[in-house]
């Protein structure tokens, strides 16, 4: 039978952990606590490790990045033999912590220890051994740049570095709503066929992938110089486990109100409403990278932005024009309205959509400025 370990084990092994030299092997091999419900000592200690990272960056953004540079996690901080250094490291700035806490003595966090024990985040230990289900492909890193021109998609570049789980798979395919794509290197090459909503895009190898190989495909995606449409977000669904993504928008010209991240959301809620903790700021380029981990199931991250909407009748847009429209009755008071004339994937027909709080839709919109009555709601 396994041991069972008391949250205050957990909690002691933490707080030896960050002291000293802070994470090592030697050191992390004493945390009998902590590697007993990281999965125990059978496991491979990259495995224990990497566990132990997942748990960390389960916890919110400030959080997970002050204890893993606290723990000697990071790479501004695993050679730093003393906590005192790392506490001055992240004190002057020279440790990237995402908006870095005042507290310059950091605790391990009790969210972390209620982690490792529950098992809640991403890579905690099944508890069981079953078959995995899994499709072609690990995705170890993903990299999307996107350059935007004015408020116009100008190019994207994407780089997929892909661990595969076949044998003798001859292309990997990917689905968009883009026709063109235009592969970089000589390692593969596109066929494009066009389905319905959109266009399957088949990257052939050279020659066969094999299993447990590992396998760079890069790509760019031109913007359609007729396209009058606001590009109003980047974005990815991601339904192969992926390690890591990194997502960097470029705004040339026109810049936006403002713009965040947004990650672990389905179809309909991306990209989600913009939160005060996940608002991104410019850097001297004009460009905002976000960075996530651990994504899976489906589920779309990515970046999105709102322009300035000093707009004419029929602007033509991505994204939706909500008006305030509490003159309406009861039912529809406090609500916001929009009047779409092209069909949108979010409606059945053309029409007008309501809801309680403002959302942004995915898609191409042609969109009437004009407050909505109950007059036009009954036509």
């Amino acid at each position: 039978m396994a041991q069972r370990f008391e949250p205050e084990d957990v909690r002691t092994d933490l707080l030896y952990l960050r002291k000293g030299r802070g994470y090592t092997d030697d050191r992390f091999g004493r945390c009998h606590a902590l590697i007993g419900v990281l999965g125990g000592a059978a496991e491979p200690g990259d495995v224990l490790r990497e566990r132990l990272e997942s748990a960390i960056w389960s916890l919110r953004d400030d959080d997970a990045s002050l204890l893993m540079a606290v723990y000697a996690l990071s790479d501004e901080t695993e050679r730093l033999a003393l906590l005192s250094q790392r506490r001055d490291a992240v004190a002057s700035g020279s440790a990237s912590v995402a908006r870095r806490s005042p507290i310059v003595t950091p605790q391990p966090s009790s969210g972390c220890s209620l982690s490792l024990i529950t098992g809640w985040y991403p890579k905690s230990p099944m508890g069981l051994r079953v078959p995995e289900s899994h499709n072609g492909t690990v995705q170890h890193a993903v990299h999307v740049r996107t350059v935007v021109s004015d408020r116009r998609h100008l190019e994207s570049s994407h780089h997929y570095r892909l661990f595969t789980l076949f044998d003798g798979a001859e292309y990997v395919a990917i689905v968009s709503g883009n026709p063109t794509v235009m592969v970089a290197g000589h390692d593969f090459t596109v066929r494009t066929t066009e389905i319905p909503g959109g266009y399957h895009h088949a990257f052939w190898h050279k020659e066969p992938l094999r299993r447990g190989q590992t396998y760079d495909l890069a790509f760019k995606v031109p913007g359609d110089p007729t396209e009058e449409a606001w590009l109003m977000s980047e974005s990815l669904a991601f339904h192969e486990p992926t390690r890591f993504a990194v997502f960097e928008v470029l705004f040339l010209g026109e810049q936006p109100e403002y713009m965040w991240e947004f990650g672990g959301l389905t179809a309909p809620e991306a990209p989600g409403v913009p939160s005060t903790e996940r608002l991104l700021e410019p850097g001297p380029t004009s460009s905002v990278k976000a960075e996530f981990r651990d994504l899976y199931g489906g589920l779309f991250a990515g970046v999105a932005w709102e322009w300035n909407w000093s707009t004419t009748d029929s602007e033509v847009m991505h994204g939706c024009r909500w008006s305030p429209c509490d003159d309406l009755n009861n039912s529809l008071a406090g609500r916001r309205l929009i009047w779409c004339t092209q069909w949108s994937p979010t409606l059945p027909t053309p029409g007008v959509a309501w809801m309680r709080e403002p959302r942004w839709c995915r898609g191409q919109f042609r969109v009437s400025n004009k407050v909505m009555t109950l007059d036009d709601i009954r036509r």
